[in-house]
């Protein structure tokens, strides 16, 4: 079962991203901490799915995605952005940085379900 894992220091965003994914056939770890999500990926955990949020204390997303990026069994993983930002120069940066995609809060549940679906190849 494919490991998804999301990444954001809000716990109704979680909650919210929790009802979505209920219904798919994935494993799924919540974290409110980058840090923490990191720590756990460099000691061995090898999500297929990475979905974070841009604008959080301690260490940010593109600081997170970098540090990802610098980990062999995640320097390719698919990682989708999850936040209230749309400036096309953060899409930009987040792109520069390997990100897969795009996703504006508040977001749609129909477009997070199918975003999560298509990345991971899952049946619709």
């Amino acid at each position: 079962m494919p490991l998804v894992i999301f990444v954001d220091d809000s716990e109704t965003a979680l909650a919210s991203t929790r009802m979505v994914t209920n219904s798919l056939p994935i494993e799924v770890k919540q974290y409110t901490e980058a840090q923490v999500a990191l720590a756990e990926i460099q000691a061995g955990m090898t999500p297929d799915l990475i979905i974070t949020d841009l604008n959080m204390p301690e260490m940010n997303g593109f600081e997170f995605l970098q540090e990802l990026r610098a980990v062999p069994a995640t320097k390719r993983t698919p990682t989708l952005m999850l936040t209230t930002e749309n400036k096309p120069e953060l899409k930009q940066q987040g792109k520069a940085l390997g990100l897969t995609g795009w996703i504006v809060k508040p977001f749609n549940p129909a477009q997070l379900k199918q975003a999560i679906t298509r990345v991971l190849r899952l049946p619709a």
